[in-house]
């Protein structure tokens, strides 16, 4: 698989008590386009309605009630849902997918629906063939709560929960660059083009939404070549225990997220909670802890020479403070981290190799068991037809190697049993379908073998960055 803003694995769905929760495949996740807050909750919410049915049925249906219902939509206005439903149909997801013959990669293109139609309360709708393919039997996904999903106020604070879910468990997302970014969150080209305002009307605010609305606490980190910042990751951890979010009852807003940012802002900062209030709706929590930890670590407060602590925080939010160059001491710690890093990167490594090698040896068993099932004149005409086909390769390995083969014995050298096994892929019809996919062979090993191939996979573009 590769990744271009536009990475590409597996989706699916399944039902669970505490919700609708679908498992949606991460080209669809990471995908640039500019998709509203209702077109990304109907998408969800269709697929997540069809999937029993994805590959059975041409055509799905739902009732508008229903549809509605899923996405926790109470207006009466069913043009809006129209216009929607339209925007799906223009909307195009693109992917690329290694094929497992050739190792080439196979590009494939396809809106999001193929089709819609409404009969009074009824919504009819289709996906195109190669978007079933795509959708159905999930290796690698992100799990969506549509419950979840049905609280967000912003297309780019449920852009950014698809695209951190995905990484639940592991502790950050990988690297994105900036103009990867702001594709996936949907920013349209030349709108927040300056950091500062991209980070106060995006970046800020979509977290401040994944924190408050979802199971999910995420905090951005950035990486800055020079004062451009280029690339940003996001650090994610697992809610401690469920709360009630929205809302303006006195036992949600005591449950609130942010609540602890509040108070911190008032006893430590000397704010009124109207201020404190103001503050965090104008900056939003990240960027407001980001400018505590660059104040809390600055000399002045910690030798105590801060006059008007009030103040000073203030003007860290308004001018922006940044931490002090880095030190001789922390660049070290660096250095130590990042090596770290490629040793445990590389312990992860060696394990995914021998995985590769036990599913590659898994194969060639599975091929050579298939051929060796051919009765005998279904053997002999597959193995002349093979000799056939690769006469060229065979004269050319007993010219180089005439000392080692002969014509009956050249057919046991690595090189050409490699090319029957491909021979074989291609002639013998049911063998393919008998193959399970690499994911599949991972899924039924043991659990420290299924975490390691899933920590590399989000690794590994994260080192490929960091080796550059």
């Amino acid at each position: 698989m590769t990744d271009m803003g536009l990475t590409v694995t597996d989706m699916g769905l399944e039902k669970k008590s505490s919700g609708h929760e679908l498992k949606k495949h991460a080209a669809t996740i990471h995908c640039s386009n500019t998709l509203s807050l209702l077109q990304r909750k109907i998408s969800n919410a269709l697929l997540y309605h069809a999937y029993k049915e994805l590959l059975l049925k041409e055509e799905h249906e739902i009732t508008i009630k229903e549809l509605c219902k899923l996405i926790a939509y109470n207006g009466n206005n069913h043009a809006a849902i129209k216009d929607a439903l339209k925007g799906l149909l223009s909307t195009v997801i693109e992917w690329n997918v290694v094929n497992d013959i050739t190792g080439t990669e196979d590009w494939t293109a396809s809106s999001i629906l193929a089709s819609v139609c409404l009969k009074g309360p009824i919504c009819l709708y289709a996906y195109s063939p190669r978007m079933k393919q795509l959708l159905h039997s999930p290796t690698m996904f992100g799990k969506i709560n549509l419950f979840i999903q049905s609280r967000f106020k912003s297309s780019y604070g449920l852009a950014l929960y698809e695209n951190s879910i995905r990484y639940r468990g592991l502790g950050f997302t990988k690297w994105f660059d900036m103009e990867t970014f702001r594709k996936l969150m949907g920013v349209p080209p030349g709108k927040y083009t300056i950091f500062r305002d991209f980070k106060r009307r995006v970046l800020d605010k979509s977290v401040e939404e994944v924190n408050t609305y979802s199971d999910l606490f995420v905090v951005p980190e950035v990486w800055r070549e020079g004062k451009q910042v280029v690339k940003v990751r996001f650090s994610i951890k697992e809610r401690a225990k469920k709360v009630r979010l929205g809302g303006n009852s006195k036992s949600e807003s005591s449950t609130h997220p942010d609540s602890d940012l509040i108070k911190r802002m008032i006893q430590d900062y000397g704010l009124q909670e109207k201020q404190a209030q103001q503050v965090l709706e104008d900056y939003g929590s990240a960027f407001i802890l980001e400018k505590i930890a660059v104040i809390e670590l600055s000399n002045n407060y910690q030798q105590g020479k801060v006059q008007n602590v009030t103040a000073y925080f203030l003007s860290a939010l308004k001018n922006n403070y940044q931490p002090p160059k880095t030190s001789h001491e922390k660049n070290l710690l660096q250095q130590q981290q990042n090596i770290q890093q490629q040793t445990d990167f590389k312990k992860l490594e060696t394990l995914v190799k021998k995985i590769r090698k036990a599913y590659l040896s898994y194969r060639e068993q599975l091929i050579d068991q298939m051929m060796q099932q051919l009765d005998v004149i279904e053997y002999s005409h597959f193995m002349q037809d093979f000799r056939d086909h690769a006469a060229g390769s065979i004269r050319t390995l007993l010219k180089l190697q005439r000392h080692k083969y002969t014509q009956d014995t050249v057919i046991q050298a690595p090189q050409i049993k490699a090319l029957l096994r491909q021979f074989a892929l291609k002639m013998l019809p049911d063998l393919m379908e008998t193959i399970i996919s690499i994911e599949q062979f991972v899924e039924d090993l043991p659990e420290k073998s299924r975490n390691a191939w899933r920590e590399f996979k989000v690794l590994q573009p994260q080192h490929e960055l960091l080796s550059v």
